[in-house]
């Protein structure tokens, strides 16, 4: 009779090791308790998407489902021999038909600019989850609705071209794609534009793609009016809390007779609004231009642009950025009293015009924030505040169904973390719970799993 044992090898997997010294793969099973229960917790936020996500809403619909395949992806790297997790990205697929076909039916010309950045990023996710399948032929699809339709759309109706705008040229604004109203230029659209435009010239520099300097050139030109506005202290666009961190602020605002910047509305602006998607979205472009820096240099250089650049200065600059937004979120986006990731308190995100756009960020940070590659950069350590907050959706999901909520910290902790982060930013409103009483109960389902599972994800990651 063969003695045979198990022997741990990568990931959470095993191999049998027979008495002949053959290896045979064995399904990868968790390490420990902590480990086995993320996973179920995974195969049960994900049984409740697959029950809400199809819902009417164009730009909610983009970012949930970005959600579920980044989510989704992570769970198949730390089990990607379970049949219940192989199972999910079967199902990922038939949805993704199904997307194709939502998208479709809509005219472009009526939609936001930042929708198209939503569904660009999604098609992205979409096209690797595909190619990983070996269906090409849908992931095509997914690569030029990406680059044909939403990139296309950003830089044509969006981007401003024009070089008169006070204090700073150029950006992108948040108008209709047909161009009836120009919108703002807050930063939610401009670092999408940003994040797309880095992200599709990765894609298309790894795989060696004609016609890719296009997406560099916007992506420095985002970079660029950033940059620019960061240098503008006086604004505290960029606004520091230490020698250690720093937040954007949601939209940049400059009043002065000419200035471009003073628009209120759309949706309505209030001093010291900051939201937590923007700063996952930008340090993940800020990652992207770190990673293209050699590429970047090259291209300054053949088309004569910037004599000054200094790839060593470049590098070092992104760097800061990047650890100074790390430390802004671990120092004003965690509490000090439950350790869990939350919003800012800003009315503008939570209140009834528009908290039920903006629900999804906290989400839509940790998506980007839990990846291994801004991960390393931050220059802090998420990962128990991680823990605490996946740990609180759980703990207040509805059990009968797994649903998720919007809030799922408790009021006493709340009201500290208020004047926490009043102490630190300076400004503060008294608000913990989302506005989204008018906001369609499907959707709103969707939007609060989607913010689970990128918690969830970003948990795995750590694993």
């Amino acid at each position: 009779m063969d003695r045979r044992k198990f022997i741990k090898v990568t990931g959470s997997g095993t191999a049998l090791l027979t008495s002949a010294g053959i290896f045979v793969a064995c399904k990868n099973e968790p390490e420990n308790d902590y480990e086995q229960q993320l996973k179920e917790w995974s195969i049960a936020a994900f049984k409740r998407f697959e029950e809400v996500w199809d819902f009417n809403d164009f730009w909610k619909r983009g970012n949930t489902f970005d959600a579920c395949l980044v989510f989704v992806a992570a769970a198949l790297e730390q089990w990607p021999n379970d049949p219940e997790i192989l199972a999910m990205q079967q199902s990922v697929k038939k949805m993704l038909e199904d997307n194709l076909v939502f998208f479709n039916r809509f005219d472009p010309g009526g939609l936001w600019a930042d929708d198209f950045g939503w569904w660009g990023l999604q098609a992205l996710n979409a096209r690797k989850h595909l190619l990983k399948m070996g269906e090409t032929e849908l992931a095509d699809k997914f690569w030029k609705l990406s680059t044909d339709l939403c990139w296309e759309y950003k830089k044509k109706t969006a981007y401003d071209h024009t070089n008169d705008a006070l204090p700073v040229p150029h950006g992108c604004r948040n108008g209709d794609a047909n161009g009836q109203s120009l919108g703002v230029k807050n930063t939610v659209t401009n670092v999408l534009l940003f994040l797309l435009s880095s992200r599709i010239y990765r894609v298309a520099l790894a795989e060696n793609m004609a016609d890719n300097e296009k997406y560099l050139d916007m992506a420095y030109r985002q970079w660029v009016w950033l940059e620019e506005w960061f240098k503008l202290d006086d604004y505290e666009y960029l606004k520091t809390i230490s020698k250690s961190a720093a937040l954007v602020q949601e939209r940049p605002m400059a009043f002065f007779e000419g200035s471009g910047y003073q628009e209120k509305i759309h949706p309505p602006w209030a001093e010291g609004w900051v939201w937590t998607g923007d700063q996952g979205m930008l340090v993940g472009a800020l990652t992207d231009m770190l990673a293209v820096k050699e590429e970047l240099a090259t291209w300054l250089s053949k088309n004569n642009m910037d004599s000054d650049f200094d790839k060593t200065a470049f590098e070092k600059k992104l760097r800061h950025l990047i650890t100074l937004i790390g430390g802004g979120v671990k120092t004003a986006m965690v509490s000090g009293a439950d350790n869990i990731i939350r919003e800012a308190p800003c009315y503008s995100s939570f209140g009834p015009n528009h908290g039920n756009d903006y629900l999804a960020g906290r989400g839509i940070m940790m998506r980007y924030l839990g990846a291994q590659e801004e991960r390393e950069l931050i220059g802090v350590d998420l990962g128990e505040n991680i823990k605490a907050t996946v740990e609180a959706i759980w703990q207040t999901r509805d059990v009968l169904n797994n649903q998720f909520q919007p809030e799922f910290t408790t009021e006493a902790n709340d009201e500290i973390y208020i004047e926490q982060f009043r102490k630190l930013w300076g400004i503060a409103d008294d608000i913990r719970v989302w506005d989204v009483k008018k906001m369609k109960v499907q959707n709103k389902q969707g939007v609060c799993q989607s913010v689970g599972m990128d918690m969830l994800g970003a948990a795995v990651k750590l694993l």
